[in-house]
C-alpha cells in the first residue's frame, strides 16, 4: 500500500517534465486600447453604459420626447372634448351659428327687409322687384337695377306694338296675356319705328334644368341674357312681363314643376306651360305629375297664387340662394317662418324647416356619437325634442299630401307635355275669341 502510495506521487511529480517539450511557447498578453477595438473587431457593438453622461442625456431626452407627445395629444383631447361640448351648448341653446359673423350677408339681410315691407304692405307688391333682390342677393349686389328695368321695359313695348299692330283691344286681360305668351313661345315680327324687329322665343334647358351645374341656371336674370331657361324661371319671366304690362295672371305649381295659369271672361282657367309651348288642362297634370288626390284636397298644386304669395315665395328663394352660399342658420329659418305667414301653400316653407331640423339632428346625434334615436334621446331628451320636431314636421309635409317626384318620372313627364304639345296643335285655340280676332 505505501509502494503504491510511493509509485503515485512520484507520478505526479515527474508527469509535467514528461510533456515539457510537447507544450506550446505561451507569451505575454497584449493590453487592447479601447479606441481601436473596432480595428480588431469590426463587427464589436460596445454596450450601452448607463453610467455615461451622454448616454444618460440622450435616454432622457427621448423620454422627455415622449412624456411632451402624450401631454399633447392629451390636450388636444381636453381641447376638443370642450370643443364639442361648447357646439353642443350653442346648438341645443340657439341652433346653427349665425352666418353673418362670418361672411358679408348684408345683400341677403337688405332683400329681406325690402321683400317684408312688400308683404307688410308698407311699401308697394312688386314681383319684378322681389325677382331681382333675390338673384342680385346671391350675386352679391352686383346687378345693375336699372338695366333689369329697361330690359322688361323693351319687352313689354314689344307686346304692345304687336297689339296695336293687330289692332286689338290693348285694355282687354286675355290680349295682353296671350301676347306676352307669344313673346316667350314663338318667332315674332313686330313693326317699330319703321322697322321690322324680330323677337325669338326662350328655349328650355334641357341640360341644367335641376341647377346642379350651376345654381343660378334658374335665375330669370340668367334668362333674360341667355334666352334660356327651366320651369322655374320661364314662368316668373312671363309673371314678370304680365305685371309691367298690366295683366293678370298667377303662378301655379305641380310637382317640381311650376306654369303660369290665365283666366278668360267667362272665368275659365287655362294653363300656359311655357317649358313646351303649350296650353294644358289641369287633368293633364293630375294625371301624368303623379299628384296624390290629398294633394289636390290640400291644394297644394295646381292652385293660383295672387301676387302676395308669389312674393312670400320669394323669401323660399332668398333662403335657397343663402344655404347655396352660406349654409343653415337664423337667417334660413327667419325667411321660412316669415314666408308662412302670408303663404296659402305652405309646403315649402315646411319643407326649408324640415330640412333645418333634419340637418341639426343629424349633427347633434353625431356630436353625441348616438347610434339611433333611442340612444340619442337616453343621451340628450334635449337633443331628442329636435328628433320629435323633424318628425312632426315630415308628418304634416306627408299630410299635406306631398311626394318626392323621382329625376326619371320628371323626365318621363317633360316627353309627355311634349307630345301634349303637339296633340294641342290640332285643337281649337283659345286665341280665336272674338276679342282676338283683327
Amino acid at each position: 500500500m505505501k509502494r503504491e502510495s510511493s509509485l503515485i506521487l512520484m507520478f505526479l511529480f515527474l508527469l509535467p517534465g514528461l510533456f515539457a517539450q510537447n507544450l506550446p511557447v505561451m507569451t505575454s498578453p497584449k493590453i487592447i486600447n479601447p479606441n481601436n477595438i473596432n480595428q480588431i473587431f469590426p463587427n464589436f457593438h460596445q454596450p450601452v453604459n448607463p453610467y455615461n453622461p451622454n448616454t444618460v442625456s440622450d435616454i432622457q431626452r427621448k423620454n422627455n420626447e415622449m412624456i411632451r407627445r402624450d401631454i399633447e395629444e392629451f390636450q388636444q383631447h381636453i381641447e376638443a372634448e370642450i370643443q364639442r361640448q361648447s357646439v353642443i351648448k350653442m346648438l341645443l341653446e340657439n341652433g346653427f351659428a349665425s352666418q353673418s359673423e362670418i361672411h358679408d350677408t348684408s345683400c341677403y339681410q337688405n332683400a329681406f327687409i325690402e321683400i317684408n315691407q312688400m308683404l307688410k304692405g308698407e311699401i308697394p307688391m312688386n314681383l319684378g322687384r322681389a325677382v331681382f333682390l333675390v338673384e342680385n342677393a346671391y350675386y352679391e349686389d352686383s346687378l345693375k337695377y336699372s338695366d333689369y328695368e329697361n330690359f322688361i321695359k323693351k319687352k313689354v313695348e314689344l307686346c304692345n306694338a304687336k297689339i296695336r299692330e293687330e289692332k286689338l283691344d290693348s285694355n282687354d286681360n286675355l290680349v295682353k296675356n296671350i301676347t306676352v305668351f307669344r313673346l316667350l313661345t314663338d318667332t315674332m315680327k313686330v313693326k317699330m319705328g319703321g322697322k321690322i324687329i324680330n323677337s325669338y322665343p326662350v328655349l328650355y334647358d334641357y341640360d341644367d334644368y335641376r341647377s346642379e351645374i350651376n345654381y343660378d341656371s334658374h335665375f330669370v336674370t340668367k334668362l333674360m341674357q341667355s334666352g334660356i331657361g327651366q320651369c322655374f324661371s320661364m314662368p316668373l319671366y312671363y309673371l314678370i312681363l304680365a305685371e309691367a304690362i298690366g295683366s293678370e295672371a298667377f303662378w301655379a305649381f305641380s310637382p317640381k314643376h311650376s306654369f303660369v295659369k290665365i283666366q278668360d271672361d267667362n272665368g275659365d282657367w287655362y294653363n300656359l306651360e311655357l317649358t313646351c309651348r303649350a296650353i294644358l288642362s289641369d287633368a293633364h297634370y293630375m294625371n301624368n305629375s303623379y299628384i296624390k288626390s290629398e294633394a289636390i284636397r290640400n291644394r297644394i298644386y295646381l292652385e293660383p297664387l295672387d301676387k302676395k304669395n308669389s312674393i312670400a315665395q320669394m323669401l323660399i328663394s332668398l333662403a335657397g340662394g343663402y344655404y347655396e352660399k352660406y349654409g343653415m342658420d337664423d337667417f334660413y329659418l327667419k325667411c321660412a317662418d316669415t314666408a308662412m305667414e302670408y303663404l296659402s301653400n305652405s309646403l315649402d316653407a315646411l319643407m326649408l324647416k324640415s330640412d333645418y331640423e333634419t340637418r341639426l339632428t343629424l349633427t347633434l346625434a353625431n356630436l353625441f356619437q348616438a347610434k339611433n334615436p333611442e340612444m340619442l334621446k337616453a343621451i340628450s331628451p334635449e337633443a331628442y325634442k329636435h328628433f320629435e320636431l323633424m318628425q312632426s314636421l315630415y308628418k304634416q309635409i306627408d299630410d299635406m299630401g306631398y311626394e318626392d317626384l323621382p329625376p326619371s318620372l320628371y323626365a318621363r313627364w317633360l316627353e309627355h307635355i311634349a307630345k301634349e304639345k303637339s296633340n294641342s296643335e290640332n285643337e281649337k285655340s283659345i286665341f280665336l275669341r272674338p276679342a282676338l280676332k283683327k
